[in-house]
């Protein structure tokens, strides 16, 4: 077994490692918690698409944990008024938004390569804007959508399962969101 093939499969293993710790999200309630564990998350799934070689994952990533660091101070203090002008600044909204679409330039060489990227950034859009947990639960889905190509075409069994997973989950949550509106609407009638 060459080198190259150990660290292939020690990335794979650091994957699952990632996806086994990304399941505890689906036990906790606050934001702010699964804001925490997302970053953590982040971080071990970044070593993974780097050992694997896939660099376009990695970066996609590495945004997403700085996207996420921000909005985990934003959750933080958004009601602190001193705060406030801070972390909803269109300034900010704006930078991150302008990295994503320089790193799709840059990383335009397959189109490959700019699936996890387009992701982050759609993601981003509704991240930003809304507190609906049911739109976020369609975004997620949506967003985990090029994740999954991106997986099968570079081989990481942890994000195949990963987002597959999550896809399932966000529209199951969808779902019982749909449900519980339905009964609150029939039960005011």
């Amino acid at each position: 077994m060459t080198g190259e093939e150990i660290i292939f499969i020690v990335g794979q293993a650091v994957g699952i490692v990632a996806f086994l710790t990304s399941l505890i999200r689906y036990f906790m309630k606050k934001k702010e918690g699964i804001l925490k564990l997302s970053i953590f998350v982040y971080v071990i799934y970044v070593v993974h698409y780097f050992m694997i070689g896939a660099i376009a994952g990695s970066y996609a990533l590495v945004l997403s944990l700085i996207r996420d660091l921000y909005l985990y101070q934003r959750e933080k203090h958004h009601k602190k008024h001193r705060h406030r002008h801070l972390y909803n600044n269109w300034l900010v909204f704006v930078l991150f938004f302008a990295t994503y679409i320089i790193m799709m330039s840059i990383n335009i060489t397959t189109p490959l390569n700019i699936l996890p990227l387009l992701s982050g950034c759609f993601y981003l859009f509704f991240e930003w804007f809304t507190t609906n947990k049911t739109t976020l639960k369609i975004a997620s889905a949506v967003s985990n959508i090029p994740w999954v190509f991106y997986d099968i075409i570079s081989l990481s069994v942890a994000g195949m399962i990963s987002n597959t997973i999550s896809f399932i989950v966000a529209f199951v949550g969808i779902s019982k969101d749909k449900k519980l509106r339905k009964n609150v609407v029939k039960n005011n009638h």
